[in-house]
């Protein structure tokens, strides 16, 4: 099969991303003038905005733009070529890759590259917080968001946080919230995974055409694909292209179990609780009587109440 040829492709390299070889970006590199008409190579760094940049790679009608980088690289240039034409390829070389594993891309850059070269193309859904605020991975309501600013401080070798982590997931407590769906909860509820359990003491299911459900808990997770954080198997089963949300609600879990549960599913591993109730929805409002903070791909964005909604196939990405 003769290899797809791009007029405009620009490459984004961020060389804070993991630790690969001088000679493994310059081998990126050539393959992709191999097949370009012309290729802009942009260096990621602290000074430059990437979302301005990648706004900028948009208007000078590149056709393919690609990330050698980790999540929160992908994450930035990905928000601008939402809704667009523009194809985006990545190559993970993060720490942990989250949208790449959703994908199921090779992690070699090799492999990518033959991707690329053979043009095959997703579209994937984008969340969307409030209108305003793109996502990818999954967001989240409740103590997780204010876990995830230290769980990058500890990626970043910053370890002054850990203790500080302990202490809130220690001594957090649940909270009651609201969630209205744009569908009946009924519709909208999949289960509770108490399959196994006598049948009186299984979670009641939810009847009838209300939309709105209130629940206790310590935190409710949005998810556009399963992963996000720690390669955090979050809304297991969370699909990227089927115009729906997996939301997670994570209730009654002591907190020695919420601390399992969350090493359980580290890595990407799969595991289900008995304790999280899952839905799936185009759309959910997430309030509560008391202020919870809010995250989005792990950015801390605000407080509730909050509306998510789902953006169908609205990013064109290279993938298998």
């Amino acid at each position: 099969m003769a290899a797809v040829r791009y007029k405009k492709v620009v490459l984004f390299q961020n060389p804070a991303s993991g630790v690969p070889k001088p000679e493994v970006r310059q081998r990126i590199r050539e393959r992709l003038e191999a097949i370009s008409d012309s290729l802009v190579e942009v260096a990621v760094s602290r000074e430059l905005n990437l979302a301005t940049r990648a706004a900028e790679a948009v208007r000078e009608n590149a056709d393919l733009v690609v990330v050698a980088g980790g999540d929160g690289t992908v994450r930035e240039v990905a928000g601008a070529l939402v809704s667009t034409d523009v194809t985006l390829a990545i190559i993970p070389l993060g720490t942990f890759n989250n949208l790449a594993l959703s994908l199921q891309l090779p992690t070699s850059p090799e492999a990518i590259c033959d991707l690329i070269e053979a043009g095959t193309t997703r579209l994937i859904d984008v969340g969307m917080a409030d209108k305003l605020r793109a996502f990818f991975e999954a967001a989240g309501v409740g103590v997780d968001a204010d876990l995830f600013p230290i769980g990058e401080e500890v990626k970043s070798r910053r370890f002054q946080g850990i203790g500080h982590a302990i202490r809130l997931a220690l001594l957090h407590r649940q909270a009651s919230v609201i969630l209205r769906f744009d569908r009946a909860v009924s519709a909208a509820y999949q289960n509770s995974f108490r399959g196994n359990e006598p049948l009186r003491r299984r979670r009641r299911r939810f009847r009838g055409s209300n939309s709105r459900v209130r629940l206790r808990c310590s935190f409710v997770a949005i998810g556009n694909g399963p992963y996000y954080g720690g390669n955090f198997n979050v809304c297991p089963g969370a699909i990227l292209d089927d115009g729906l949300f997996s939301v997670g609600v994570y209730r009654d879990f002591s907190k020695l179990e919420l601390l399992r549960h969350f090493w359980s599913i580290s890595g990407g591993h799969r595991h289900y609780n008995p304790k999280m109730e899952m839905f799936t929805t185009q759309s959910v409002e997430v309030s509560s009587g008391k202020r919870l903070s809010v995250h989005v791909d792990g950015h801390p964005i605000g407080t509730t109440p909050v509306r998510f909604e789902v953006l169908p196939k609205a990013l064109k990405v290279i993938a298998a």
